[in-house]
């Protein structure tokens, strides 16, 4: 039987929703989040949890990671780091915390300068401007 040692959950969000509105939407998120790894017997507190943000015309798709085990270590070392557009969603959605965490939950440890030009490389093929994440 195959372990899982992640978990994920999408909400769409109108863009022009009042900014209470989207974040009782993420607090819930975090709640049924935490509700889900109790029922499989994860400490919700040993899982590392991202936030990502996807723009589609005017909604936004706010999705609510959760790794543990095999997958949490993956990720604090560095090993699954992402690209592209799952970079900048990642980097977008977790602006709020300091470089060293975004950089770790978007999969590149303390590697911050790989990180930085990750996301560079990754606004250039996308045609977007700088965001705040660096």
């Amino acid at each position: 039987m195959v372990k899982h040692t992640q978990a994920h959950m999408s909400r769409k969000l109108n863009k022009n929703q009042p900014l209470a509105l989207k974040e009782r939407t993420k607090s819930q998120m975090e709640y049924y989040m935490g509700a889900k790894l109790i029922e499989i017997g994860v400490n919700p507190k040993s899982a590392i949890c991202r936030w990502s943000l996807e723009l589609q015309g005017s909604e936004e798709v706010w999705t609510y990671s959760a790794f543990w085990g095999e997958s949490k270590e993956q990720l604090l070392q560095g090993q699954q780091p992402l690209q592209g557009a799952a970079l900048l969603n990642c980097a977008r959605a977790n602006t709020s915390q300091e470089l060293a965490a975004v950089a770790q939950l978007c999969g590149y440890g303390k590697d911050f300068d790989s990180f930085q030009e990750a996301l560079k490389q990754a606004q250039q093929v996308t045609g977007e401007i700088e965001s705040g994440a660096s």
